[in-house]
């Protein structure tokens, strides 16, 4: 037994040897055709470790050819992916591309972390206030890879990130303004204090206030503002003339309340922003 594993180590340095000076060995051919062979090597596309031929060694960290489209230039998958993200406002909650706001996970970062199937299986499933947008298998494919490729573009950070969660219990059943007059149709997260709501019969108002959130207050499909959301609330089929959302009357402090409830940024030194401040410009908030 001690002569054959001396054996088999001499063998393999003896191939070490064999191989072509200054040329790193490549084991991933040994099973697969090459293609796309203008893009680099295997692992520059598929991760992985291509110095080895033992398969969960070589596999390890390896992306599935579906979610690797990302990594070709103007690719049509990652094109509609990144089509999805902007459509269905996902950086309303989401940083990807480094752009976003930060109510949730950091996509860029998430990846380092998450594998694609589990990015995907995330998306397919989602967590507590996460909308459920019911993608196809094709188009959560879109999304990894438009998710993949903005990682990419971003520098990864040098120390560990804490993750983003949110929970349900006493902490968010507070009472807030939000809660008492929308929360039983809406959901949000917020800023200052995590998720709001419970009802999914609206749709999910986390980050609405951003440039992220979907264009879609009026028939010209303008950004929601503040000043635009007290309009709808008054009256909202002055807006939409078929929408079914009934008036809501509030009391000045407690429009400002939910204003200041939804902001998706964390005011300045910890300080909710003053009632004034409320109907300024949102580049200036």
């Amino acid at each position: 037994m001690v002569v054959r594993i001396w054996l088999l180590i001499l063998l393999s340095t003896a191939n070490l040897f064999a191989a072509e000076p200054g040329k790193d060995i490549s084991h991933c051919l040994e099973c697969h055709p090459s293609h796309y062979t203008d893009l680099g090597t295997c692992v520059a596309c598929h991760r992985g470790f291509s110095g080895t031929a033992r398969i969960n060694i070589a596999h390890d960290g390896l992306i599935a050819a579906r979610f690797s489209s990302f990594t070709i230039d103007d690719d049509p998958t990652t094109k509609r992916g990144e089509e999805l993200l902007k459509n269905y406002a996902c950086r309303r909650c989401h940083t990807s591309g480094d752009k976003g706001n930060r109510l949730a996970a950091n996509l860029d970062f998430s990846q380092l972390e998450k594998t694609p199937e589990e990015l995907e299986e995330a998306i397919q499933f989602p967590v507590l206030f996460m909308p459920e947008f019911h993608f196809s298998q094709q188009q959560r494919v879109e999304l990894i890879n438009a998710i993949l490729l903005g990682g990419r573009q971003v520098k990864i950070p040098e120390q560990e990130l804490p993750e983003v969660v949110h929970f349900e219990g006493e902490e968010v059943t507070r009472e807030f303004q939000f809660e008492k007059y929308c929360g039983g149709c809406h959901r949000a997260l917020t800023a200052r204090f995590g998720g709001l709501g419970s009802g999914l019969i609206g749709p999910n108002l986390s980050g609405i206030f951003s440039e992220f959130y979907v264009l879609n207050f009026g028939e010209d499909k303008k950004r929601w503002s503040i000043e635009n959301l007290e309009k709808w609330l008054k009256n909202p089929r002055k807006i939409r003339p078929f929408a079914q959302m009934p008036p809501v009357e509030l009391k000045k402090e407690e429009f400002e309340s939910i204003c200041n409830e939804l902001q998706h940024q964390e005011p300045v030194n910890n300080a909710l922003p003053e009632a004034a401040e409320l109907t300024a410009p949102l580049s200036a908030q």
